[in-house]
């Protein structure tokens, strides 16, 4: 699922200390979280959540959010563990409270949305996918699971569209010139599908998934 690129920095984020990135931030080493300043703990937990150590991502923010409370990047990466956690009530949550303090944060409303359609709830998740587009209009992780939804929805031809919005804002995004030509392709628009496909090997020559699926329309094609 293409979707959860929290970000935690504020402008005052510092880099990692040799010391931290050698211990991998295995907390152990740190049983006093109090004494690491707050960007420090910010770095830690996107790191930590980026690894799949949700656990102790999820204490880092915690801490984090005792400190600040009106921290909105906090409180969407505590969305987002919640959610790769299956922990939907707690990510709804999460998302309510950051859009309680800033109620035109787009990526708020697009984790919102992920808990909806993880709940088959697609209608309500479209609405919140296509609001937090519309308060973001360069975000591409929104379209993206806009046009997610809308494929589940049976709206092929929106989810196109949605697809074109953020190749056209991040043309390099390979994987997702390869779902958009499995879309072109379920449509019966085959050179499309190609097209798609032979740009994203273009992209990244070892994208195995783009040249299986070239292949096959090949091989459609006789």
């Amino acid at each position: 699922m293409a979707m959860l690129r929290p970000i935690i920095y504020s402008s005052a984020s510092t880099p990692m200390t040799p010391d931290l990135s050698t211990k991998m931030f295995d907390l152990t080493h740190y049983p006093a979280l109090e004494k690491l300043d707050s960007a420090t703990l910010a770095e830690m937990a996107h790191q930590e959540y980026q690894s799949g150590s949700y656990d102790l991502s999820e204490r880092l923010c915690m801490e984090l959010w005792r400190r600040e409370q009106d921290n909105t990047g906090c409180l969407l990466l505590l969305s987002s563990i919640h959610f790769q956690c299956r922990r939907l009530e707690k990510s709804a949550q999460f998302s309510a409270l950051a859009i309680k303090k800033n109620p035109l944060l787009a990526e708020a409303y697009s984790n919102l949305g992920n808990v909806f359609k993880e709940r088959g709830q697609l209608p309500q998740a479209l609405y919140h996918y296509r609001h937090a587009v519309r308060l973001k209009p360069d975000f591409v992780d929104g379209y993206i699971n806009l046009a997610a939804a809308l494929v589940a929805n049976g709206d092929l031809l929106e989810a196109v569209e949605a697809y074109n919005t953020a190749l056209q804002i991040n043309p390099d995004l390979y994987g997702v010139r390869s779902d958009l030509g499995n879309l072109y392709k379920a449509l019966g628009r085959l050179e499309d599908a190609k097209s798609c496909y032979m740009k994203a090997i273009e992209t990244q020559p070892t994208f195995a998934v783009a040249w299986s699926n070239l292949g096959c329309v090949y091989n459609s094609q006789g």
